[in-house]
């Protein structure tokens, strides 16, 4: 298949300050007083199964997405309901009505948490178990992994994408070194529940120890193999990482070139779910930036909230009273006004960078970088200039619903405009109004 190669530009790894986060290892905060978990996720609201009062225990299902691809939320500490609809802020930017957890700190189970017998698992098994655990894809999508694992489209590889390209995040280097059999366990088992022969572990070279680690514990392994990504970002988009593995480019989904891919996390998760029926309730976070002053990566309870487990890794760096606070990635994150909003099974990072002098937005200049940058191949000024002028037509015209929000453009803007911004808003108004 004929395909034009996807943009992409290299940030050096200081300026993607990933050292910070890598100075002390992995901690742990997973014992909370409250919890919090949406009644809306992606957009589709979800059904609240508990009211005030109710005891529950971790791995209960609280909530139930509803929608197309129904998808359970859990609890994940046991407790008590204490309200049903507290309003909490999400990374989304937006205050939602949450389901609120206090902690009793006694972690006490539900019953199907245990052993399975992994060697008598069928393939339809691992694809409801996936989904009765409520596993997402955990790069910062949030897509039910069971829609994914269950396509009818002949599968012969499972792509990992390991690539971890925007600045600053490390959690799943982190994990690539620290849980690696648990990596590879996941992968074993995605392989099973698509019917794939070949596995490929896509990861940017640089990550010398990280493919050292690999190379060893998958040694004799034929079926799993490493491929090194070249530097550069977004080298963590979906349909850059099969463009370089397989040399083959897909209009909707990886599935019509034979690929499915999942993010290292997913997978951990996916691991953990099939061998001990574990539910989705806990992640590892990348909090970090020169507003922190202990930057690190946490494992949380999901529902946790964000000013609690800074407060445990030793809070701000002192003197810093005007900062940037940022739920996501640097480059397609959300920027937020508060730091107590709830962590949720798609939250990745939190990030804290002190406000500096800016340079003030400049005319654009028609330099084209925007347009040379995009990996879509999208034109932002010009949908900028459209969204301003209303005009929802040359919206439709100019593509903007092929958007994956990578933020490029406004990074290599020398006028600082705030393109992104402009474009997945100007997304979102195409697909309304194509739903419509």
């Amino acid at each position: 298949m004929l395909f034009r190669n996807t943009s992409s530009i290299h940030i050096s790894e200081y300026k993607g300050h990933k050292e910070m986060s890598l100075q002390v290892g992995a901690s742990e905060f997973l014992n909370p007083e409250y919890i919090y978990i949406p009644l809306t996720e992606s957009g589709t609201a979800c059904d609240c199964l508990v009211k005030v009062g109710d005891a529950v225990k971790v791995g209960q299902i609280v909530a139930m997405r509803t929608g197309r691809f129904s998808l359970p939320l859990h609890s994940s500490v046991s407790g008590t309901v204490t309200a049903v609809d507290k309003k909490v802020w999400h990374s989304s930017g937006k205050m939602l009505a949450m389901i609120e957890i206090k902690n009793d700190f006694k972690e006490t189970a539900v019953d199907t948490i245990k052993k399975n017998n992994v060697s008598d698992l069928s393939r339809e098994d691992i694809i409801n178990i996936a989904k009765n655990c409520g596993i997402v894809g955990l790069g910062g999508s949030g897509f039910p992994s069971f829609v994914k694992y269950q396509t009818q489209s002949p599968i012969h590889t499972v792509i990992v994408n390991a690539a971890e390209c925007e600045p600053f995040i490390t959690a799943d280097y982190t994990l690539v070194k620290t849980r690696t059999m648990d990596l590879i366990n996941g992968i074993k088992y995605l392989m099973k529940a698509t019917g794939a022969e070949n596995a490929v572990i896509a990861i940017k070279k640089n990550k010398v120890e990280a493919i050292e680690i690999l190379n060893d514990h998958l040694a004799g392994q034929d079926s799993i193999t490493v491929f090194g990504l070249p530097d550069v970002y977004p080298a963590g988009w979906e349909k850059y990482i099969v463009q370089k593995v397989l040399k083959k480019t897909y209009k909707s989904l990886p599935a019509e070139v034979g690929a499915v891919v999942n993010n290292v996390q997913t997978l951990i998760a996916l691991s953990e779910a099939v061998e001990t029926n574990m539910p989705l309730i806990k992640k590892l976070v990348t909090f970090t930036g020169e507003g922190l002053k202990n930057p690190q990566n946490v494992y949380v309870k999901i529902g946790t909230k964000v000013n609690d487990v800074i407060e445990k890794i030793g809070g701000y760096t002192e003197g810093v009273d005007s900062a940037y606070f940022v739920a996501g990635g640097p480059m397609t994150g959300e920027g937020m006004l508060f730091d107590s909003l709830a962590i949720n099974r798609s939250l990745g990072s939190i990030i804290v960078l002190p406000k500096q002098n800016e340079a003030e937005t400049q005319p654009c200049l028609g330099c084209g970088k925007c347009n040379d940058f995009c990996p879509v191949f999208l034109d932002p000024i010009l949908i900028k200039e459209s969204l301003d002028a209303k005009n929802e037509d040359k919206l439709a015209q100019l593509r903007a619903d092929k958007c994956i929000a990578c933020g490029l453009c406004s990074y290599v803007c020398p006028s600082k405009i705030e393109l992104t911004q402009a474009t997945t808003k100007s997304r979102g108004i195409v697909l309304s109004k194509g739903r419509k």
